[in-house]
């Protein structure tokens, strides 16, 4: 908990749509004021994101990250100095079988993300990928989690905790209505923040940014959470939290949902309402 001077108020963000612009990275604004905040007044402050620590830590690059993170909606929890995971929800056998039939009958070729030990893959089947998962992987070159198989049964069955599915919604519809009624997975279906695509991704009941908030609450000993968000994945943190702040630009549930609305992610609307509030956080 470096840089935190006393852990009274626990600030938690979603990045993309909130936290960072639409170029998907935090302002030169904002990383100054933040950065400011948590070495001078100690500003206990961290993100929870669909991102993993590597696309994250490149979003946020710059940013002191003293705190552990919330990383793939709440599947997993990690310092970011030492790729240390606290928290670890994966799938068990019976789920990994039911949904690998869901996407051999819907004609869907995943991301799968799994850990081999403490070395973690993104392993997907050459040739059969979507436009958004080519861009997905474009964008990701020389990433060493990047694992390309050749059939779906080399995919490990016991250490995947998280399912990406990109393309067209026509095409994700029918595999996310049979997720949407499993008793123990869960889904968040949304179209991507910066493109026409839609992001069907997949993890096991009880995986949310809510409850990873609430393990990472105890973890550190925190009095109250303070929230920002935009998206239908951050409703479960909203949900948990003591104080939560939706973004104007958020979706309007989430806006329902919230202690206040305040200004658009391209204006640093988080980082300087809690500059407004820095009294109250710590």
């Amino acid at each position: 908990m470096e840089g935190c001077v006393k852990l009274k108020t626990l600030i938690i963000s979603d990045l993309d749509g909130t936290l960072l612009t639409a170029k998907e990275k935090i302002s030169d604004y904002s990383l100054e004021h933040l950065n400011a905040m948590i070495d001078e007044r100690g500003l206990c402050f961290t993100y929870a994101t669909a991102r993993s620590l590597n696309s994250a830590a490149k979003a946020c690059w710059g940013l002191r990250q003293n705190l552990p993170v919330i990383l793939y909606n709440g599947a997993l929890i990690m310092e970011p100095s030492t790729h240390k995971k606290l928290y670890n929800h994966h799938f068990n056998k019976g789920q990994l079988a039911y949904l690998k039939e869901l996407f051999a009958r819907f004609d869907v070729w995943p991301l799968a993300y799994s850990f081999s030990g403490d070395k973690e893959h993104v392993s997907w089947i050459e040739g059969k990928e979507t436009d958004g998962v080519k861009r997905y992987l474009e964008r990701r070159r020389g990433d060493a989690r990047l694992h390309p198989i050749q059939r779906r049964e080399e995919l490990r069955d016991d250490d995947i905790f998280y399912f990406t599915c990109i393309g067209k919604k026509d095409d994700l519809d029918e595999l996310h209505d049979m997720v949407e009624h499993s008793l123990d997975i869960r889904c968040i279906y949304e179209q991507e923040t910066y493109q026409t695509d839609y992001w069907c991704e997949i993890m096991p009941a009880g995986t949310s940014k809510g409850d990873a908030a609430k393990k990472l609450k105890d973890i550190l000993g925190a009095e109250r959470v303070v929230c920002f968000g935009d998206g239908n994945n951050d409703r479960s943190l909203f949900s948990m939290a003591d104080q939560s702040y939706a973004v104007r630009n958020a979706t309007q549930e989430l806006k329902e949902m919230a202690s206040g609305v305040i200004g658009f992610s391209e204006e640093d609307a988080v980082c300087k309402f809690i500059a407004e509030h820095i009294q109250e956080f710590t």
